[in-house]
């Protein structure tokens, strides 16, 4: 049971698709040891509480077996004295995998650490889970092998035979190896852990007592007790195998039946038919792997029909068991046998079952009897502890980790994980959140199934949008060589390209799954994994195939293809013409459209921009120094943009065209920067892309027809946002940004955003003398712009005071309205500027708050950069560019945002219906909108 407001039994995936961003004290030390959690939220599994008790943990055995020997000295803390009683930083009781993490970061972090230990270190993993059926199963495998495939290879074996003793004695050969990493002497001799032995129960909040009378005080104490398997009624008092016994085997039993078709029955019902039982598996529904897709549960249904495995669809009665003259106990083991017989009910009538051996897989119990929990102020649901999202029980200083958890996902990985974090947030006062953690999980049948995050069903239920892309194991390359005929990998994926879960079907399964993993905790999307180069020809292209399906859909969706086809198409737009003497003259003409660019355009100019042989650059509207009403440049076509948002919210247009858009003003920049005179003319109306290309530029000309502006509104759409960035220095900047002021020629060279004012008549003649230039030093170039540069600038004091006053200093676009409202009701200031600045508290009024304050933020970033010693002009722009580009691109979907860009521009007849105002901006969601952009979605705009 988990403390949480939320409602009884809500799905996992109802939750995976929510991101937050963790507390700042969750991820604090994860510089140091490592990170644990990802961004996907998802809630616990709890188990249903039962009341059915739990089989005994058994002695490993054969005692005669000089494996078995090896194995119990090195993992049975009783043959050793205990050490005294202490208090210690950190006590653990269990020593399986999440008891042994947990000793093993306590003492990391330089904890004084006790291990408590009732029955073998290593837990179930090392002793009768993970690591022998493991090695069971590998035998199984190679037994089946010749006969399933080896002739569709070529290759023909007459006859396997199994030595089911010299499989066993293998597997405790492996376990007793592997043991030496679990015991008691490297944890108490070399990690430094004081080991007792003994069945553990509170005496108090922050004290345990072992029944050998042995008292242990803590500062935090971890539950990693596990679980056991549950008995059924029908079982009680009946000898029987469990996971825990059944690797105590000496002989084969010829019959087994299997009550349970989860992942312990299934494993195991394979592995022992292979290996010349004959097996029958009894399961109340009739289906195998109820929590995986059908489609892998089919699979693995039809492997076991061709191995033999009889799964029947019935109801337990009765149990009985006869044995012949060996003990109880020998006869569970060795021939011969004792001879159970089970009454079933099929639903078509009972059947009468017999069988020399009994596995019981039918669910798994934690162990929390005879811990006296109440006397710690620790609350169970039954047997099931109540934790929080940070593991931590109602006793603040005792935690839980690994299968003692009220989770059904209990696996070895899960166990780690939990222990780590589970000490972590004890010891450091951290609070990493446990439903953070992402759980892969592997069915080592063959074919083997792994999983990762929500099945299809699960996110149908949630009401989750999504499509499975699969590819099937047989189409790729590396399985057919292997002659691997069934399989896939699917990937359930969102719209924005988020894995939302994975299934893997085949050989190695389980190992392919990390790499979904992988992508789903640290968000990299479907694009990303397609886009990663892997070896050919290898199994793991089915994952890789399978996301590269998704892209495959993306491409081929018909607003995609118009996307593309339209930015691979020849623009008429954008000419280049160089002069003899090294002149590039990129010139923009736009007659349908004076105030729009698109990506094609943008496109244009940063190829004109790159051409090597260059030695000097200039851009001009088409139509410069001639008569009538001509543009510059403007930015995308923001009425476009919502439209194609609106109905197709999805839409790769706007962050194609930003893209190109920011890419053709880095590359201005970059040749300037490479020492290059770039020289632009601004004749007639420029706004946004054009001013940010103007930015770019060293030598910005203006006509007295110049008129520079930014949108009406302030709406804030890039490239907007990105010029106000790259003026951030200049007062002008900020107040265009946030209120739409528009500046003549004449005032935009005395506010800094041009250097030379040419009369418009003048600007062929000026171009003829610049084509005639060599270009062998700046200043000739500027010595000539001089002698074209009209003398009757205007400068307004007493407005570029307000500017500095207002939109300089203002901390938050809150306080810059605040100031402005105030001077435009200030008699004691000119009634001419109190009229100008009216205006502008009109067009900040008609602005959306949030992106006022997003703008605000990047100018103030973009400020504190450029007065940096040594400040570089470039990379500040560089800089910029990406701020902006990972602000607009979130700022384009924010609903507050574009449903007010609709209503102004789109439905006309309404007003811009901002859901925020300047009162309740969130300032955090201000920071999350203008934070960087993760690595996968990054642009390179300085190429």
């Amino acid at each position: 049971m988990i403390l949480r407001r939320t409602t009884v039994g809500l799905l996992c995936c109802a939750l995976a698709i929510q991101q937050r961003v963790p507390h700042a004290a969750s991820t604090m030390y994860s510089g140091i040891l490592g990170p644990l959690t990802g961004k996907v939220q998802s809630a616990f599994q709890p188990s249903r509480p039962s009341q059915r008790p739990i089989a005994p943990e058994y002695t490993a055995e054969p005692l005669e077996d000089p494996q078995v020997r090896r194995l119990v000295e090195n993992v049975d803390p009783s043959l050793r004295r205990n050490p005294p009683s202490g208090t210690y930083d950190l006590v653990v009781l269990g020593a399986g995998v999440a008891g042994l993490i947990s000793c093993i970061v306590g003492r990391q972090l330089g904890r004084k650490v006790a291990l408590v230990e009732q029955h073998y270190m290593g837990g179930d993993c090392l002793n009768t889970g993970c690591v022998p059926s493991k090695a069971l199963i590998a035998a199984a495998r190679e037994a089946a092998r010749p006969v399933l495939r080896g002739g569709d290879l070529g290759v023909r074996v007459p006859e396997v035979a199994v030595d089911f003793e010299a499989v066993m004695s293998r597997m405790r050969r492996i376990r007793a190896e592997i043991s030496e990493h679990d015991s008691v002497r490297r944890y108490s001799e070399d990690l430094g852990v004081e080991v007792y032995s003994g069945a553990a129960r509170f005496m108090g909040k922050r004290q345990v007592t072992l029944a050998d009378g042995t008292e242990l005080g803590f500062r935090k104490c971890i539950l990693g007790t596990g679980a056991g398997a549950l008995v059924p009624k029908e079982l009680e008092g009946i000898p029987h195998l469990t996971n825990s016994n059944l690797w105590n085997l000496r002989h084969l039993p010829p019959r087994l039946v299997v009550l349970g078709a989860g992942v312990i029955g299934l494993e195991i019902a394979q592995a022992m038919r292979r290996l010349g039982s004959q097996v029958t598996i009894i399961s109340p529904s009739g289906r195998v792997m109820p929590k995986e897709e059908p489609e892998a549960a089919e699979l693995v249904r039809k492997a076991l029909d061709r191995d033999g495995v009889r799964l029947l669809a019935a109801k337990l009665l009765k149990v009985d068991r006869q044995v012949a003259s060996k003990s109880e106990g020998s006869a569970l083991y060795e021939a011969p046998f004792g001879m159970y017989r089970l009454a079933v009910d099929t639903g078509k009538g009972e059947e009468t079952l017999e069988a020399e051996a009994v596995l019981n897989a039918t669910g798994r119990k934690t162990r929390t009897e005879g811990l006296d929990l109440h006397k710690a102020g620790i609350c169970c649901n039954g047997a099931e502890l109540v934790v929080d999202e940070q593991l931590r029980t109602t006793n603040p200083d005792i935690f839980g980790a690994g299968d003692v958890l009220p989770d059904r996902q209990r696996f070895t990985h899960a166990a780690e994980w939990q222990a780590r974090l589970a000490v972590r947030n004890a010891l450091l006062g951290e609070r990493l959140d446990a439903r953070r953690l992402l759980i892969p999980r592997a069915t080592y049948t063959e074919p083997e199934v792994a999983a990762v995050g929500s099945t299809a069903e699960e996110l149908k239920a949630a009401g989750v949008k999504f499509e499975t892309f699969v590819r099937q194991a047989a189409d790729v390359d590396r399985n057919r060589c292997d002659g691997v005929t069934e399989g896939f990998a699917s990937l359930h994926v969102a719209q924005d390209g988020q894995i939302l879960g994975a299934c893997v079907v085949g050989p190695n399964a389980g190992d392919h799954i990390s790499e979904v993993t992988l992508c789903m905790q640290h968000g990299l999307t479907a694009s990303d994994l397609a886009g990663t180069m892997h070896p050919y020809p290898t199994a793991a292209e089915v994952v890789r195939q399978a996301a590269q399906a998704f892209v495959r859909a993306q491409i081929f969706r018909a607003a995609n293809q118009d996307l593309l086809r339209g930015s691979s198409d020849p623009c008429n737009a954008v000419r280049a013409e160089c002069s003899e003497l090294g002149l590039c003259t990129i010139s923009i003409d736009r007659p349908e459209a004076l105030n729009a660019c698109d990506q094609a355009m943008a496109k244009c100019i940063v190829e004109a921009a790159r051409l090597p042989h260059a030695r000097a650059l200039l851009l001009q509207g088409a139509q410069a120094g001639q008569r009538g009403k001509v543009a510059f440049c403007a930015g995308g076509d923001v009425k476009a943009m919502a439209q194609v948002l609106k109905e197709d919210p999805q839409s790769q247009l706007p962050a194609v065209q930003l893209a190109q858009e920011y890419a053709a003003i880095s590359s201005l920049s970059r040749r300037r920067a490479e020492g290059l005179p770039v020289i632009c003319f601004m004749d007639g109306i420029c706004m946004g892309f054009g001013l940010g290309l103007a930015c770019a530029c060293e030598f910005r000309v203006v006509t007295e027809r110049s008129l520079l502006a930014m949108p009406e509104c302030a709406i804030g759409i890039t490239p907007d946002v990105g010029f106000a960035a790259m003026a951030a220095t200049m007062a002008a900047g900020r107040c265009m940004a946030l209120t739409g002021w528009r500046l003549t020629g004449s005032e935009a060279v005395a506010y800094g955003l041009a250097t030379h004012l040419v009369p418009s008549e003048k600007l062929e003649s000026l171009r003829r003398k610049l084509q005639e230039l060599d270009f062998s030093s700046g200043e000739e170039v500027s010595r000539i712009l001089d002698e074209y540069d009209d003398e009757s600038r205007q400068q307004d004091g007493a407005i570029l005071s307000v500017l500095d006053s207002v939109f300089t200093q203002s901390p938050t676009a809150k306080e810059a309205a605040r100031q402005l409202k105030a001077l435009g009701k200030d008699t004691s200031i000119d009634p001419r500027v109190r009229e100008w600045v009216k205006e502008r508290e009109k067009g900040f009024g008609q602005g959306c708050p949030l992106t006022q304050e997003v703008i605000l933020r990047l100018l103030e970033i973009a400020e504190f950069a450029a007065r940096r010693p040594g400040a570089d002009r470039h990379q500040l722009l560089i800089a910029s560019l990406e701020r902006d580009f990972a602000a607009v691109s979130r700022l384009l979907v924010a609903p507050d945002f574009s449903e007010g860009v609709r209503a102004a521009l789109i439905d006309k007849d309404k007003q811009p219906a901002w859901t925020a105002s300047l009162e309740d901006v969130d300032p955090a969601e201000v920071y999350k909108l203008i934070a960087p952009l993760p690595d996968s979605q990054k642009v390179a705009f300085d190429g």
